[in-house]
């Protein structure tokens, strides 16, 4: 009989350990605690599947589609780049030009040279014109 009494003496022993955390002890008998379930893995969807599967790779195409567009953008943008800096090269090569032909010593020179005119020796006379002088000139025609 000792030996049937040493082997459900640790048993109860166990049951005796058991506590509720507000303090009272669990009766051995009623209250025995549940073991876990055994755990199901939840079948996927093939649909929840597809859509997740059709959303990254609508995801992908569209990243590359923007980086595509964000290139030929770049492009676009030096492209007009260097055709801003070869206008404003040309702006200063006519300003310069015009400079070069616009000088007073460059006109003198033509004017004497080709045109034959010459520059005056004395000052120009400042004269008034009033109205009778236009009306004697209109009378005179």
């Amino acid at each position: 009989m000792k030996q049937i009494n040493s082997k459900i003496q640790p048993q109860a022993e166990q049951h005796e350990r058991r506590h509720v955390y507000n303090g009272d002890s669990l009766n051995q008998s009623a209250n025995q605690p549940k073991g876990n379930r055994p755990v199901r893995s939840r079948k996927k969807s093939p649909f929840i599947l597809i859509v997740g599967l059709f959303f990254v790779s609508l995801m992908v195409v569209l990243y590359i589609w923007n980086k595509i567009c964000v290139n030929k953008l770049v492009i676009e943008v030096s492209e007009l780049h260097n055709q801003h800096e070869k206008i404003l090269n040309i702006n200063e090569f006519v300003r310069a030009e015009i400079n070069r032909k616009s000088s007073l010593e460059r006109i003198g020179k033509i004017a004497s040279e080709q045109l034959g005119l010459v520059s005056p020796k004395e000052q120009p006379v400042w004269f008034e014109i009033t109205q009778t002088h236009i009306e004697e000139a209109n009378n005179a025609r």
